[in-house]
């Protein structure tokens, strides 16, 4: 706000006309002139609009308030200053002889004000001078003031005394003000009322309401009112351009007004019935023209990029381009396809949803909003990124083309980089990354999210998304930078459900009969489960996998629900990280620092630094690593030899 308010100064106080007006002066100068004041105009309007709507929002409101808030309102805001000191700008240019330029935008700014603005001190003040502005201009019979600049004066006078925040007991008082009221004699320079500035297009851009009295005035003239009852749009000549969609929001307002009454007739389940085949058919739509009209373009550029990429001698991002700019054409049959989809698909949808019974005029009526609705949507989202779409895929399909072939393209090679090759004889079946993506989601959904007290995941099961994981990695035609990053960090939130228990695995024999730790048989599975994944991050990773998540709030916050805390897992878990070279024992050991620092309970943290101080002991002996440890004070053990024992058996 304050920025417009300089703005609103800085451009109310230019010198518009530099000289005395005179009949001998060139026409190329008046147009200049007129030219220079209409820009500073139209700028100050807008400004001074938006300034108003900052200023008064806060205030608004849709209906009147009470009179009691009224008084207590105004008895608040009475003692704050306004944004914009519009009082001594309106003296100033009544002075100065400038109403012509101030009084335009002094009324856009005013056109904003809320219901208890009017009647403040000091905006009364204002419209009062206004107000004795407009009577004085009425009655004045003064002739150095340009007609068409007193008219706009009048104008936009006029229409703001009609808004329906200001009150009209404003108008009818017997108090008279006539300060700011003297008008100086002697026209200067700075004198723009008596330059002949405001011009009939100028009139009509201000008031268009002027423009459209004339021609309604012209049809009654004409004979043309008696036929059609005189009725004519609200069209600004000058501004037509803009104004051209206010027929289609009109139109659209009327047709959401419809719907509503429609559905205020029927029952509520026949609006959320519409409204779901919408939805859902609206969402097929585009997944429809992703599988073919997409699809069918990808293929066809692959065929051209094959021909024509070794004629093109590695210049294959001028090629790109190319092809995708020759799709580009193509995708007007987005709109085309989805909009013949969303029209066959919509009715079908409604039928089957709607009860038989149901009338066939309502039933129709359904029908059109739910294509209606279908339309809007999957067009809006297509015309939106079609484009981006089309071009993605097929760099995508032209990247992993090149990379057969040993190319790269240029806004590819920091991807690319350090990738491997499939293994030799692969025979590209290993499932899609986002396939895998999907199933350890669902994994880690099981561990976080409201389940079943019987609900989990077979042991079996998670072994064959580890061995499925690495087949994925190993073979690298579909895998891209984005699926590989995305692996890396879903496996790393797999292990941490792992390492502090939190996953319900099924298909063990469990030894029930112990009712505290982790059991023996789960352990020796977790403990499997974890050393695959560190060898698979190790052998078959290309991008950097976040092991510092590992370390996260969360998954110690896993580790302290369950009373007494298990370590053992968190213990084996460190030991791999340095055994498979994926961490150094130096930040591993700044990692378990920095976790003394988070919110955990007392004795929690306590065990975690003696299990620091533990793990960096086995790391600077001789020993490699010790069997057992003391983790309380009270003399209770918290490590078995498990740990130890495995991690030998499997070395």
């Amino acid at each position: 706000m304050d920025s417009l308010y300089l703005k609103i100064l800085e451009l109310d106080g230019l010198a518009l006309v530099e000289h005395e007006p005179s009949e001998g002066e060139a026409a190329m100068d008046e147009q200049d002139e007129k030219k220079r004041f209409t820009i500073v105009l139209m700028s100050l309007r807008l400004l001074a609009k938006f300034l108003g709507f900052l200023a008064f929002l806060p205030y608004r409101t849709v209906e009147p308030p009470t009179r009691d808030l009224q008084e207590s309102a105004v008895a608040l805001r009475n003692q704050t200053l306004p944004v914009l000191d519009v009082l001594k700008l309106l003296r100033h240019s009544i002075r100065e002889q400038r109403t012509v330029l101030t009084i335009p935008w002094i009324v856009e700014f005013l056109s904003l004000v809320d219901h208890i603005a009017p009647f403040l001190d000091y905006y009364g003040r204002v419209f009062a001078l206004l107000q004795q502005l407009y009577r004085c201009l009425i009655l004045s019979e003064d002739k150095r003031m340009s007609f068409l600049n007193k008219l706009l004066i009048l104008a936009v006078l006029g229409w703001l005394f009609q808004i329906p925040t200001v009150p009209e007991e404003l108008f009818f008082t017997n108090e008279v003000r006539q300060d700011g009221l003297m008008m100086e004699t002697d026209a200067s320079a700075q004198a723009l009322d008596s330059v002949s500035l405001v011009d009939q297009q100028l009139l009509y851009t201000c008031c268009p309401y002027l423009g459209e009295l004339r021609k309604l005035l012209a049809s009654f003239v004409s004979g043309s009112g008696a036929k059609n009852g005189g009725f004519i749009r609200k069209i600004t000549p000058t501004a037509a351009e803009s104004l051209t969609p206010k027929p289609f929001i009109t139109q659209q307002k009327l047709q959401a007004e419809l719907e509503q009454a429609f559905f205020h007739n029927q029952p509520p389940s026949l609006r959320r019935t519409v409204e779901f085949v919408a939805e859902r058919v609206g969402s097929n739509c585009v997944k429809h023209i992703k599988a073919t009209l997409v699809a069918e373009l990808v293929k066809r550029a692959e065929i051209i990029l094959q021909d024509k990429a070794k004629e093109e001698d590695g210049n294959h991002d001028k090629l790109l381009d190319e092809v995708c700019t020759q799709l580009y054409e193509e995708r007007v049959q987005a709109l085309i396809k989805g909009k013949e989809f969303c029209r066959k698909k919509g009715p079908e949808a409604v039928r089957v949803l709607l009860p038989e019974e149901t009338s066939a005029a309502v039933l129709s009526c359904a029908e059109d909003i739910a294509v209606r609705l279908a339309t809007e949507k999957a067009c809006t989202w297509l015309s939106t990124n079609i484009a981006a779409l089309i071009e993605r895929e097929v760099k995508a399909t032209f990247n992993r083309m090149l990379r057969v072939q040993g190319w790269t393209l240029s806004g590819a090679s920091e991807d690319t980089q350090g990738e491997k090759d499939c293994p030799s004889g692969c025979q590209h079946h290993s499932p899609f990354p986002s396939q895998i993506i999907h199933e350890i989601k669902d994994v880690l959904c099981i561990a976080v999210g409201p389940r079943e007290e019987d609900e989990g995941v077979h042991y079996v099961q998670l072994e064959s998304l580890v061995g499925r994981l690495n087949q994925t990695l190993k073979c690298r035609k579909f895998m891209c930078p984005a699926s590989e990053q995305q692996l890396a960090k879903c496996s790393v939130e797999l292990a941490s459900l792992l390492v502090s228990d939190h996953l319900p695995i099924q298909g063990l024999n469990v030894q029930t009969q112990k009712k505290t730790g982790i059991q023996q048989t789960k352990k020796n599975a977790i403990c499997g489960l974890l050393k695959s994944l560190l060898s698979v991050w190790k052998e078959d990773f290309c991008a950097p996998v976040p092991l510092h998540l590992m370390f996260s709030r969360k998954t110690l916050a896993y580790i302290a629900e369950v009373k007494p805390y298990e370590w053992d897992l968190f213990l084996f878990f460190l030991r791999g990280l340095v055994e498979h070279g994926l961490m150094g024992i130096a930040v591993i050991e700044s990692c378990l620092q920095s976790l003394q620092d988070m919110s955990l309970p007392s004795d929690f943290l306590q065990e975690l630094e003696t299990l620091s101080r533990i793990f960096m002991a086995e790391n600077h002996i001789a020993k490699p690593r010790i069997k057992s440890c003391e983790l309380a004070k009270q003399g209770r053990e918290k490590y078995s030899s498990i740990t130890n024992t495995f991690w030998n058996n499997s070395v």
